[in-house]
C-alpha cells in the first residue's frame, strides 16, 4: 500500500471540495430552533480560514503519521473519507440551495444543523430583549397550505436603532429562516454570523458594521413552518360537519409569547408596532385577520387556484394580539355605526350565532359610551373555533371563542348557557380597551388586562342584559370560591413577577382574573365614597370619580403600555402640599403583592360616658387550612401579612322605634408593624337601656371590600333580633355578608356563645333573597358533612333544615310559574330567573331533608311526562331529579323502562339523556337491569346509538353505579362486548371504563366464586397495555378500606365523646 500517495490523494480531494464550496458563495442562512445548542453560521470571509486550517491539519497529520503502523494509517484514511463524505453532504445541501433559488417564495429550504459545528461567540444571556432596537412596522406575506399543514412567508420589519449596536436580537420558535438582511436607503447589510438560543427563542444577527443610534433600517426575513396541532401559535384544527364529513381550518393563539411560532418578531408586549398582512390561500377557503380586507387578488400562473387577501394596515399593537385565520366558515353580519360586526362559525351552526351578533353590537355601543373612546377598528369579528384550547382570546378585531361561548338557540338553550355567553363576550370586548388599546408593559402586571376586563364585564352584563341579573349570583359564587382558596394559602399574589412569559404555570389566573377584579371593585367603591361623589341617583355610572379617572387613564395611554404605578397615579388625588389623599398606592400594593385575605375584628365597648369601636386586623386562615403546625401558621401571620385596608362600617340604631341606618363611615386601617395595635373610634351615639335603644355596627358596606369581618356576641344578638322583626333594615347584600360572617365564626369557634348565632337561624323562615339562601344551603351542607356519621345528629339536622326551608321551597317550587317580571312583582332585588334556577337546584340536592311530598311531586311530574299530558314550564335541569326520584321511590315496572329507553333513542338533548340515564341508575330490580343491558347489547350489535361519546360514557357510569351491588352482571356485559365495543375505548384510555374495570375487580376480590375468573380476564386484556395495575389496587383498596373504617370509627367516637359538650348538637336537642 502506498501510504503517502493515499493520504495526499485524500487531502487533495478534501481541498477540492472546500474550493467548490467557496465558489458557491453561501447567501442562505438556515436556523431551525429545534436544535439544542447555540449555532453560529460562518460565511464568505471565513471559508478561506477553514480551507487553510484543513490543509495545515492534513499536512501535519501526514508528517507525523507517515511512519505509523498500517492500522493507524487505515484509521487516518477512514477519518479523511468521513470528512470527505461530510463535505459531499454539504456540497449537496449547497446544490439544493442553488436549485431552489428560483422558488424562494415558498421558503422551504432544508438544512441539517448536525453537519455544522456549534462554534459561538459570547451569547446574549438575558431572558428579555435588549433595549437597542425598536420595531415600528411589520409587513407580512403568508402562504398557508391547509392540505399540507404548512406555511411560509416573507416579512419586512421597519426598525429604529435606539443605541449603537453591532447586533439585532428577535424571537423565533420552530421556524426555518432564510435570506436575512437589513437595509436602508444607503445600504444592504448581511449578518456575518447568526446565533440561536433555544431557551429564550432568541435569534441574534451579528454585523461587522456598527448600527448607529437614531438610524432606521428594514429587516428582511423569509421563513417557513408547520401548522401545529396543540392549539397555540399558528395551529390547525379538524372538525366534523353535520353531514359527517371532516374539514380543516387554521387559526392563531399568540398570548402570551407564541407569535414567534408564526413569524419572526420582537415578541414582547411593550414593543408595539403596526402590522400589514397579506394571506395567500388555496381555493375554497377564506382568510381573516385583525383588520378589514382591502383587496382579494386571484393568483395567476399558480398550479393551484389561489387567492391573496390583502388586509389594511393595523393600529399600533402588541404581537400577542396579532391574529389570522384560514377556514371555510360562514358569517352573519350587521353594522354598528360604521363598524362591521360579524360572527364566523361552521356553516351548520350559523342559525345559532344570531344572539351573539346582537349581543356584540349592544356591548360595543355600551363600551364606547362608557369609555368615551370610539372603538378604533373598522370591523369586529367573533369566531367560534372548534376544540379551541381557551374560553376566549381578545385579539384586536378578531376575537377567538369556544363554540359553546358563541352559539345559543333561543328555543333549546338554557339560561346558564346564555349567561356564560354574555359574560365571556362582554369580557373579550372589554379587552379591546383594557389590554388592547392600553397594554401592560410586562406580564407581571397582567392583572391590568384581565382584572379590569373581568371588572368591566360585570358592569356591562347588567346593562346590556339586565333581566339576567347575572352579577348578583356571580358575586357570591366567585367570592366564595376565591375566599376558600385564598384563606387556604393556595392562591398566589395578583402581581406575580416572571421574567419569562413562557412559564405561564407561574400565573395564577384565579388570582389575576377574579381576586384582581374584587380588588378593583373595592377601590371603585372606596374612591367614589372618599371623593364625596355619593349621589348615584343623579350621577350616571360612567361619570363617578373612579370611572372618570379610568377614562382619563385610557385616553392618556392609548396605543401605549403601562405599569401598575401609572394606574395608581391616575386614580389618586392630592392636597395642596402634593400629599396623596386616598392612599391608592399603599392600598393596592398591600393587596396585589401578597397572599391572603385580611379579617377585621370589630368589638363594641361601652362605658358610662361613651361607646367606642375597636378595630384590629390579621390574616384570615380558614378552618380547612392545611398548615397544621400552629407555629408555622403564626410565623406566616407575623410576616408581611397586614394590609392597608379601605374600611367601611355602617351604624344602625332603633332610636325611632325600628332599626334604621344612621350613617356609614370610611376610614383607612393602616398597615402597622405591631399586629396587636388597634384602631379605636368614638361612636356618635350609644346604647340606652332605659329607652331600649341599641345600635348595631355592620362592617364592609354592601360587601364591597376584599376582607372579612368578625363581630362580638352582643352585636350578633342585636342584629339577629332586628332581622326577625324587620329583615329589610339591612340591604340583602349586607344581610348576606353578615350571615356569611357569623356562620364562619360558628364553624371556626370564634364566638363566645354559639347559641347566639344558632338562634339567629329562625329569621331565615322569612328570608326571600335567593343569594342568601344559596349561601345558607352551602353552610347546611357543611353541617351535614360534619355529622353524617352520627344518625341521631343527622336526624336532628333533617328536622332543622326541613323547618327552615319550608317557606322558600314552597316559593321556589319545582316549576317556575312566571318567567317575566319576577323581581318587580316580588320586590326582591336579587330574585332573578338565573338565581331562582340555581337556588332550585340546590334545594333539590337537599330535598331529602325537605317536605315528604317532594317524592309525590317527582312521581306526579314523571307520570305527566310519561303520559304526554305535561304542559307546565319545567326547567330542563329539573328532569334529573324527576327521573331519579320517580324511579327510586316509585313502583317501577317494565313499561317504565321501555318508556325511558325509547326516550333515550329519540331525545338528542345532552341534558335530557343525562337525566334519563340518571333515572336508570336508580333501578335496583335485577330483571329490569338485565332488560336495560339487553337493549344496550342490541345497540352494540346493530351499531345503533354509538355515535355520541358522551352518551356512551353515561352507560359506563351506569355500570359503575350498578357494580357496587351487582358487579358480576356488569362484568359479564363488559366481557361479552369487549371485542366489539369496549376494547377500542380501553385502547383510547377511556378513564370511565378503566375505573369501571377496577371497581368490578375491587368488588369481586372477596368473592371466591368469581374473583379468579375476573382477575384472569383482566390479566388477559391488560397483558400488553398495562393500564390496570391490580397490585396497586389491592394496596390502595386495603389502605382506603382500613383508613375509611378507622376514620368512621374515629368520627363516631369523637361525636359520641363530644355529644355532651358540642354546642350545635346540644342546641339541636334542646330545640327538637
Amino acid at each position: 500500500m502506498n501510504i503517502k500517495n493515499n493520504i495526499l490523494l485524500g487531502a487533495i480531494l478534501l481541498i477540492s471540495f472546500i474550493n467548490k464550496i467557496n465558489a458557491n458563495v453561501i447567501n442562505e442562512y438556515r436556523i431551525n430552533s429545534n436544535h439544542n445548542s447555540n449555532i453560529v453560521l460562518k460565511v464568505d470571509n471565513e471559508i478561506n480560514d477553514v480551507e487553510s486550517e484543513a490543509a495545515v491539519v492534513i499536512d501535519n497529520d501526514i508528517e507525523s503519521d507517515i511512519s505509523d503502523s498500517d492500522d493507524e494509517v487505515i484509521d487516518i484514511e477512514s477519518d479523511i473519507l468521513e470528512v470527505v463524505d461530510a463535505e459531499m453532504d454539504i456540497e449537496s445541501d449547497v446544490s439544493e440551495l442553488d436549485n431552489e433559488e428560483n422558488d424562494i417564495e415558498t421558503g422551504i429550504l432544508e438544512f441539517d444543523e448536525g453537519e455544522i459545528e456549534t462554534e459561538t461567540d459570547v451569547v446574549y444571556s438575558d431572558t428579555r430583549l435588549p433595549e437597542n432596537v425598536l420595531p415600528v412596522a411589520y409587513r407580512l406575506d403568508f402562504y398557508t397550505s391547509i392540505e399540507n399543514s404548512t406555511f411560509d412567508g416573507k416579512e419586512e420589519i421597519d426598525i429604529e436603532i435606539l443605541k449603537d449596536t453591532n447586533s439585532i436580537i428577535f424571537h423565533s420558535e420552530n421556524l426555518s429562516l432564510s435570506n436575512i438582511t437589513i437595509s436602508n436607503e444607503n445600504e444592504i447589510l448581511k449578518p456575518n454570523s447568526i446565533q440561536f438560543i433555544k431557551e429564550s427563542n432568541f435569534v441574534t444577527l451579528n454585523f461587522n458594521e456598527t448600527l448607529k443610534s437614531e438610524t432606521n433600517y428594514t429587516l428582511h426575513i423569509q421563513y417557513s413552518g408547520k401548522l401545529n396541532s396543540n392549539g397555540i401559535g399558528y395551529f390547525i384544527e379538524e372538525y366534523d360537519n353535520e353531514d359527517g364529513s371532516q374539514s380543516r381550518m387554521a387559526a392563531t393563539q399568540f398570548e402570551a409569547a407564541d407569535a414567534r411560532r408564526a413569524f419572526p418578531c420582537f415578541d414582547e408586549p411593550q414593543l408595539k408596532a403596526t402590522f400589514q398582512l397579506n394571506m395567500t390561500i388555496d381555493d375554497g377557503y377564506n382568510a381573516l385577520s385583525n383588520m378589514n380586507v382591502v383587496e382579494i387578488k386571484e393568483i395567476e400562473n399558480s398550479k393551484l387556484k389561489q387567492k391573496k387577501y390583502i388586509f389594511a394596515n393595523s393600529v399600533k399593537m402588541s404581537t400577542y394580539l396579532v391574529a389570522f385565520m384560514v377556514s371555510k366558515f360562514q358569517s352573519i353580519s350587521d353594522k354598528y355605526n360604521d363598524i362591521d360586526v360579524s360572527i364566523y362559525v361552521i356553516p351548520d351552526q350559523i342559525e345559532d350565532a344570531k344572539y351573539s351578533l346582537k349581543l356584540a353590537i349592544k356591548l360595543l355601543e355600551f363600551y364606547e359610551d362608557f369609555f368615551k373612546i370610539p372603538y378604533p377598528l373598522p370591523k369586529l369579528d367573533l369566531v367560534g373555533i372548534p376544540n379551541f384550547t381557551f374560553g376566549g382570546m381578545e385579539n384586536w378585531g378578531l376575537i377567538n371563542l369556544k363554540p359553546y361561548y358563541i352559539l345559543w338557540n333561543e328555543e333549546t338553550g338554557s339560561i346558564d348557557d346564555k349567561c356564560a355567553i354574555v359574560m365571556i363576550i362582554a369580557h373579550e370586548i372589554a379587552h379591546q380597551w383594557f389590554g388592547n388599546l392600553v397594554t401592560m408593559k410586562w406580564w407581571d402586571d397582567f392583572w391590568l388586562n384581565e382584572g379590569f376586563a373581568t371588572f368591566m364585564k360585570d358592569i356591562a352584563t347588567d346593562i346590556v342584559e339586565p333581566e339576567l341579573n347575572i352579577n348578583n349570583y356571580w358575586y357570591y359564587e366567585n367570592f366564595a370560591s376565591i375566599l376558600e382558596v385564598d384563606a387556604d394559602n393556595k392562591l398566589k399574589p395578583v402581581y406575580n413577577f416572571s421574567s419569562n412569559p413562557k412559564y405561564t404555570e407561574d400565573w395564577d389566573k384565579t388570582s389575576i382574573y377574579y381576586k384582581g377584579r374584587f380588588i378593583i371593585r373595592m377601590m371603585e367603591f372606596w374612591l367614589n365614597k372618599m371623593n364625596d361623589n355619593l349621589n348615584t341617583s343623579t350621577t350616571s355610572i360612567e361619570d363617578n370619580y373612579f370611572n372618570k379617572r379610568i377614562n382619563e387613564y385610557l385616553n392618556l395611554y392609548k396605543y401605549d403600555n403601562v405599569d401598575s404605578k401609572q394606574l395608581y397615579e391616575m386614580l389618586e388625588s392630592y392636597d395642596e402640599n402634593g400629599q396623596p389623599l386616598y392612599h391608592v398606592s399603599e392600598i393596592m400594593e398591600s393587596f396585589i403583592k401578597q397572599k391572603g385575605i385580611p379579617i377585621v375584628m370589630m368589638e363594641k365597648i361601652k362605658n358610662d360616658h361613651n361607646l367606642t369601636l375597636t378595630l384590629s386586623q390579621k390574616r384570615y386562615f380558614s378552618i380547612n387550612n392545611k398548615l397544621d403546625d400552629f407555629e408555622q401558621k403564626d410565623t406566616m401571620i407575623k410576616g408581611n401579612s397586614t394590609w392597608v385596608i379601605p374600611y367601611s362600617y355602617s351604624i344602625y340604631s332603633n332610636s325611632t322605634g325600628k332599626p334604621e341606618l344612621l350613617k356609614s363611615h370610611y376610614i383607612t386601617l393602616e398597615d402597622n408593624d405591631d399586629r396587636k395595635s388597634k384602631t379605636t373610634i368614638s361612636l356618635p351615639t350609644k346604647d340606652d337601656e332605659a329607652s331600649n335603644t341599641k345600635i348595631f355596627i355592620k362592617g364592609n358596606e354592601d360587601q364591597k371590600g376584599y376582607y372579612l369581618v368578625q363581630y362580638d356576641d352582643e352585636s350578633i344578638q342585636v342584629a339577629c333580633e332586628w332581622l326577625k322583626s324587620d329583615l329589610n333594615f339591612m340591604s340583602y347584600r349586607n344581610r348576606e355578608g353578615f350571615i356569611s360572617g357569623i356562620f364562619t365564626q360558628l364553624f371556626e369557634d370564634r364566638v363566645e356563645n354559639p347559641a347566639t348565632i344558632l338562634n339567629c337561624l329562625d329569621y331565615l323562615k322569612n328570608e326571600k333573597s335567593t343569594l342568601i339562601w344559596i349561601e345558607v344551603l352551602e353552610y347546611f351542607n357543611v353541617l351535614i358533612e360534619r355529622y353524617e356519621n352520627n344518625m341521631e345528629s343527622n336526624e336532628l339536622l333533617m328536622k332543622l333544615i326541613s323547618d327552615l326551608t319550608k317557606n322558600i321551597f314552597e316559593d321556589i317550587g319545582w316549576v317556575e310559574k312566571e318567567k317575566e317580571g319576577i323581581e318587580k312583582k316580588s320586590g326582591i332585588e336579587d330574585n332573578s330567573i338565573i338565581n331562582r334556577e340555581k337556588l332550585r337546584r340546590k334545594l333539590m340536592n337537599l330535598r331529602q331533608y325537605g317536605e315528604e311530598n317532594n317524592k309525590a311531586k317527582a312521581l306526579y311530574y314523571y307520570n305527566e311526562i310519561k303520559n304526554g299530558t305535561y304542559s307546565e314550564n319545567l326547567e330542563e335541569n329539573i328532569l334529573e331529579y324527576i327521573f331519579s326520584d320517580s324511579i327510586k321511590y316509585g313502583d317501577v315496572n317494565e313499561s317504565d323502562i321501555d318508556f325511558i329507553l325509547n326516550e333515550l333513542d329519540s331525545e338528542t338533548s345532552k341534558f335530557e339523556k343525562y337525566s334519563l340515564m340518571g333515572g336508570l341508575q336508580q333501578v335496583s330490580d335485577a330483571s329490569l337491569r338485565k332488560k336495560i343491558l339487553e337493549k344496550f347489547s342490541n345497540d352494540i350489535e346493530t351499531d345503533s346509538n354509538l355515535d355520541n361519546d358522551e352518551y356512551q360514557d353515561l352507560k359506563i357510569d351506569l355500570l359503575t353505579n350498578w357494580a357496587s351491588e351487582d358487579y358480576y352482571l356488569c362484568f359479564t356485559f363488559v366481557r361479552d362486548h369487549w371485542d366489539d365495543y369496549f376494547k377500542e375505548k380501553y385502547l383510547n384510555d377511556n378513564y370511565s371504563l378503566i375505573y369501571l374495570i377496577k371497581n368490578i375487580y375491587l368488588k369481586s376480590k372477596n368473592d371466591d366464586e368469581h374473583s379468579q375468573e375476573i382477575v384472569s380476564w383482566i390479566d388477559m386484556i391488560d397483558e400488553k397495555e398495562k393500564k390496570i395495575s391490580l397490585e396497586d389496587e389491592i394496596i390502595e383498596d386495603n389502605y382506603d378500606d382500613n383508613n375509611l373504617e378507622n376514620e368512621k370509627n374515629e368520627d363516631n367516637n369523637n361525636i359520641e365523646n363530644k355529644e355532651n359538650d358540642d354546642p350545635i348538637i346540644l342546641w339541636l336537642k334542646e330545640r327538637y
